[in-house]
């Protein structure tokens, strides 16, 4: 598994802007500078269908999104209130009118009920990672710590003009973390937390709060008419008052009742208010807890659901049981209820055992009943919603086959998404070897790989749910396969809170199988992202365990490689040299080539550290020597680009043109533009020694746009040197 094994050559790679060409120092040339830079990002989830006015609050909003504040603060607005109340709706209604605003886009994040939930449910890092990638952000241009995730973010957002909502936040010392120092933008807080803790929050940053309650009459009845029409209202206006009342003015309650009305069309506003109205006082139903909207919401739900037909019946209750994060109890109040649950059509066929077009019928039908949401073909399933269904299917016969089925389908469906973003890297889970060779559903190329790690953002919380779920359950084969199929994401994009988390699971699943393929594979993926965040204690640990357990020379030596690179990240080269000598020996045993080469590379930067710089050329020219004979351009390139910094290092500066330049010319043509960045760069440096200043400056600049292009800060910390 070392480099190449493990999908160097398919990054996934943010916005290109500029294209930089240097054929030699003399001369080089920058394409595209002035191109229309990429659309500011939109990350809201979509408005309400039907939104009413509010129009006091929304006034409030604008009032105090345009006050006066502290310099570098953003105007901070808390919207509290009970779930289902409509925050989140009035918080994507008010950006949407107030648009123009935020000229650099509009962010969004969901908390799910408390940030400090680590691991699969995600932590601070992990918001800032999400908000970092709606920035253009992603992969090895992101900082390896938490620390550095939200300094970048600070950064990245200094000065500007954003919308940032914050959905479901409960903790308001974290919350503070991830304010953007830009007096500009405004900030949206929606939480259903204690008023001590949203008074907490607007005490130290003087925000406006908006106490979010029922709809007034009017606009209830507003909303009532645009979901069932004037006509049926008009019919009952005091039946419709009465069922308003009833619901509580939640919009949810609401939206509940008019599917109930939309599938009885003859049944009488009046008769369904009086009918819940029963039920609330204990003359139809059992007693009824606190709050009151949010009872009837479950009331409600008893009414859609006994108007189903027996088929949607089992939909809406085997949909529920789709694994969250969040599932499980969590320290913090509330956090159980973590991020809302959206999936595709494919996941919900598997979880019914029906065809696609069936689901797809299902799926609407429960639309049209507003029991799920729906946005670009993904469904939501509200929080409420969701636990009645989830209450109708305790004890549901075919729930742990129906989980099953959907965990199975998501672990063929990330093995799809890996092959597509690196086909060539060893695999050991039996689905990788029946899938391998198999169709793609992205085909190839590029273009594929964007798909696929589009794919797998987009389905990442899902899977790390099936990871934590199939765990739970036992069914530790799936669980280590599901988190082998996530390495091309986790390498490509650097998730590293849900790498290690959900890799620390699929490790004890393959410890508890006692198998050694999978412990190994295991091994090797956790320890990676363990010394990629100089967790160098624990890295050692579990790659010291792997290589006991490992007998094939092989995988040994792709052991022997991170534990040599790991002490090598640590400022160890002495050490890591007797590791990354071992895992070349087995290398050149076995005849593998390219193996060598990667070796060669390391052990070359090694001995550079160690000061041995004859060697580290001699090792350096050989890898090269290698991956030309594979061929493999991309690895070839990084050598090059190694030699080049030596060769410049020692004054040899038209041996360091030469390798540079290659370098370059090979970065360019597989769109890898943090690598051209780099390079340019050190074609500055390389300028700069040879006295050409002007060069030199320019050579810079492209630089800075090339790392602009890919989010990294070292645009701006070569704009602004350290004095």
């Amino acid at each position: 598994m070392a480099d190449d094994q493990h999908g160097d050559a398919n990054r996934f790679e943010g916005h290109a802007r500029n294209v930089v060409q240097a054929q030699r120092v003399e001369v080089m040339n920058v394409y595209g500078a002035h191109e229309d830079p990429p659309d500011p990002p939109y990350a809201l989830p979509p408005p309400p269908s039907r939104f009413q006015d509010r129009a006091p609050l929304l006034r409030l909003a604008s009032e105090a999104a345009s006050a006066d504040r502290p310099g570098g603060e953003p105007a901070v607005i808390i919207v509290a209130g009970l779930r289902g109340v409509g925050k989140t709706a009035m918080a994507v209604h008010w950006a949407g009118l107030e648009r123009e605003r935020f000229p650099d886009g509009l962010l969004y994040a969901d908390l799910g009920g408390g940030l400090s939930r680590r691991g699969l449910g995600g932590g601070l890092g992990e918001t800032a990672t999400s908000l970092l990638e709606q920035l253009g952000v992603s992969g090895e241009h992101l900082p390896r710590s938490d620390q550095g995730r939200l300094a970048l973010l600070r950064t990245r957002l200094a000065r500007r003009k954003v919308f940032l909502l914050l959905d479901n936040a409960r903790l308001p010392g974290e919350v503070e973390r991830l304010l953007p120092p830009s007096p500009g933008s405004v900030v949206f807080v929606t939480t259903d937390g204690a008023l001590s803790e949203v008074g907490d929050l607007a005490g130290r940053h003087g925000a406006e709060v908006i106490l979010l309650r029922e709809l007034s009459e009017r606009d209830g009845l507003a909303l009532l008419r645009a979901l069932v029409g004037d006509e049926t209202v008009d019919r009952d206006v005091e039946g419709a008052r009465a069922l308003l009342r009833v619901c509580g003015g939640w919009p949810l309650a609401i939206r509940l009742a008019a599917g109930r009305l939309k599938v009885r069309r003859g049944t009488r506003l009046a008769d369904l208010a009086a009918r819940l109205e029963a039920a609330r006082d204990g003359t139809g139903g059992g007693p009824r807890p606190a709050p009151h909207g949010e009872w009837t919401v479950h009331v409600l739900g008893d009414e859609v659901y006994a108007e189903m037909p027996d088929e949607l019946r089992r939909a809406y209750r085997l949909l529920s049981l789709h694994p969250r994060g969040g599932d499980r109890p969590t320290p913090v109040p509330g956090g159980e209820r973590g991020p809302a649950l959206r999936f595709g059509t494919g996941a919900a066929a598997a979880l019914l055992g029906v065809p696609e077009p069936d689901a797809a019928d299902l799926l609407d039908a429960l639309v049209d009943r507003h029991v799920l949401d729906e946005d670009a073909g993904r469904y939501l399933f509200p929080d409420l919603i969701r636990a009645h269904a989830r209450n109708l299917a305790d004890g549901e016969d075919e729930a742990g086959a129906a989980v099953r089925r959907v965990s199975d389908w998501y672990l063929r469906a990330a093995v799809q998404a890996d092959l597509a973003v690196n086909a060539h890297r060893p695999t050991s889970g039996p689905v990788f070897r029946e899938l391998r060779g198999a169709p793609s559903p992205y085909g190839t190329g590029r273009a594929a790989v964007s798909a696929a790690l589009a794919w797998l953002s987009a389905e990442h919380r899902n899977l790390c749910a099936v990871v934590q779920h199939a765990g739970d359950r036992g069914w530790h084969g799936l669980v280590w396969q599901l988190c082998e199929a996530l390495w091309g994401f986790y390498f490509s994009l650097k998730h590293y809170d849900q790498w290690i988390e959900t890799h620390r699971i699929g490790l004890r699943a393959a410890e508890e199988l006692g198998d050694p393929a999978a412990r190994f594979r295991m091994g090797v993926q956790l320890g990676r992202a363990l010394y990629e965040t100089r967790r160098f204690r624990e890295a050692h640990e579990v790659l010291e365990r792997t290589l006991e357990i490992t007998a094939d020379p092989l995988d040994r030596a792709t052991v022997l490689e991170f534990i040599g690179r790991a002490h090598q990240d640590a400022g160890d080269p002495e050490r890591a040299l007797d590791y990354l000598r071992q895992s070349c020996d087995l290398e050149e045993r076995h005849d593998r080539p390219r193996g060598v080469a990667i070796k060669l590379h390391h052990i070359g930067r090694a001995r550079h550290a160690l000061g041995d710089a004859a060697e580290a050329l001699r090792c350096l020219r050989r890898a090269q020597s290698l991956f030309a004979a594979v061929p493999d351009p991309y690895n070839e390139a990084r050598v090059r680009a190694t030699l080049g910094a030596l060769h410049l290092a020692a004054g040899r500066f038209a041996e360091a043109a030469a390798d540079l330049d290659a370098a370059l010319e090979t970065m360019r043509a597989e769109g890898r533009t943090f690598q051209t960045a780099e390079i340019t760069e050190a074609l500055a440096e390389l300028a700069a020694a040879t006295g050409d200043a002007g060069r030199a400056a320019e050579l810079r600049r492209a630089a800075a746009a090339a790392y602009d292009a890919v989010g990294s800060l070292k645009g701006e910390e070569l704009r602004n040197p350290p004095s």
